[in-house]
């Protein structure tokens, strides 16, 4: 299974790039974006950290993390080689966030994750280790009871929220994950392409330890992800649909998970485009390529119509536009793509077919409906 992330924080698609614009209103003058541009990260990038792990670095290591505007949004990879279960009776640890929310896209491989339960005799995690400066953030680490033990195969999702315990668990064979970190309080360093630097992130601050804090784990089964890419085939069918969307509520944000689909090649490359008000976007290119537009800002900028489906289904409130200096970025699986929100873009022409995207919409202010 060839992969592709897009992380667009920020962005969505419809079927023959119809725009849902209000018509006839009148008030205060719409800008043609707001503050924030898009972050490409090729597959190469993804790739390099997972043979670098092979190599000898620590496993779930960064590609990026990048501020997003209101959160940054972080992309991790873990290459775990397989293994073998726990000895009966063995007393497996586990951890919880305090902080970051993550989302497990499996690429490749199969195995098992821990997770749900509580903590038993839970300690706080030691805020001078690496994981707890550069992969997790604060936390609470202690031996996990009433877990359930997930079954993964490449194309399932796992969303985790802030105070679920969780661990991984044995692997059938060498597997890789994409991990998505939420980070609305940024606690872990930001993570700049290679060869750049940035200022390290501030110390985190102490956890009162407690056995869990609200919140339930989230599996999405890769036959349920297929199911609704073939429902975006039906005539007059919104080419951008919800699998599910969850609370996170340690954080207070909510988090969707929606697939694109287009069935055949198409050279077209759309010249209006829109950025979205409140949520923010991770695009994951399963399979296919082609090219996505983004940056820029919209010429004659117009809200689209607050009834509208794509309003209130599929991105929240929106301003659509004529393109203007935007960027027309070749995007193949495998590769990420980070937009803001405030970010023009729209998803561009399809080279290769079938062209299958996960989206993931990270919503603070809980604008899109559960499912």
């Amino acid at each position: 299974m060839r992969i592709t992330v897009v992380i667009l924080l920020a962005a969505s698609w419809t079927a023959g790039h119809v725009f849902a614009q209000s018509s006839g209103r009148e008030g205060k003058k719409l800008p043609g974006n707001l503050p924030g541009v898009f972050t490409y990260i090729p597959k190469a990038d993804v790739e390099r950290v997972q043979a670098a792990i092979e190599n000898g670095l620590p496993n779930d290591s960064p590609v990026r993390m990048v501020n997003a505007g209101r959160f940054d949004l972080g992309v991790y990879t873990l290459n775990s080689p397989p293994s073998r279960p726990a000895a009966p009776g063995t007393a497996p640890m586990g951890w919880y966030h305090n902080d970051i929310a993550e989302v497990y896209i499996v690429a490749s491989g199969a195995g098992t994750w821990r997770v749900g339960g509580e903590l038993e005799n839970p300690k706080v995690d030691d805020l001078g280790s690496r994981s707890v400066k550069e992969v997790r953030g604060p936390g609470v680490i202690g031996v996990l009871k009433g877990f359930t033990d997930q079954k993964i195969a490449a194309g399932d999702v796992l969303i985790v929220p802030p105070g679920v315990p969780h661990s991984p668990g044995a692997m059938a064979e060498r597997t890789r994950i994409i991990r998505v970190v939420i980070d609305p309080h940024r606690v872990l360093p930001l993570v700049p392409p290679p060869g750049q630097t940035v200022s390290p992130a501030p110390a985190p601050a102490p956890a009162k330890p407690a056995p869990k804090l609200p919140g339930t784990f989230t599996y999405i089964p890769k036959a349920e992800i297929d199911k609704t890419l073939k429902e975006t085939e039906a005539p007059g069918t919104y080419g951008d649909r919800a699998v599910r969307t969850v609370d996170l509520p340690a954080i207070d944000f909510r988090l969707g998970v929606y697939v694109i689909h287009r069935a055949k090649p198409s050279e077209d490359a759309p010249s209006n485009g829109w950025y979205h008000t409140s949520i923010s976007e991770i695009y994951y290119i399963m399979r296919g390529a082609g090219t996505f537009l983004a940056g820029g800002s919209v010429a004659n900028p117009t809200a689209d119509d607050p009834n509208s489906y794509s309003t209130k289904f599929v991105r929240g409130p929106s301003v659509s536009g004529a393109f203007q200096g935007v960027t027309e970025q070749k995007i193949e699986a495998g590769d990420l793509l980070i937009v803001p929100t405030g970010v023009p873009h729209v998803t561009g022409k399809t080279t290769a077919a079938p062209r299958d995207i996960m989206r993931i919409a990270l919503d603070p202010d809980k604008v899109l409906p559960l499912k």
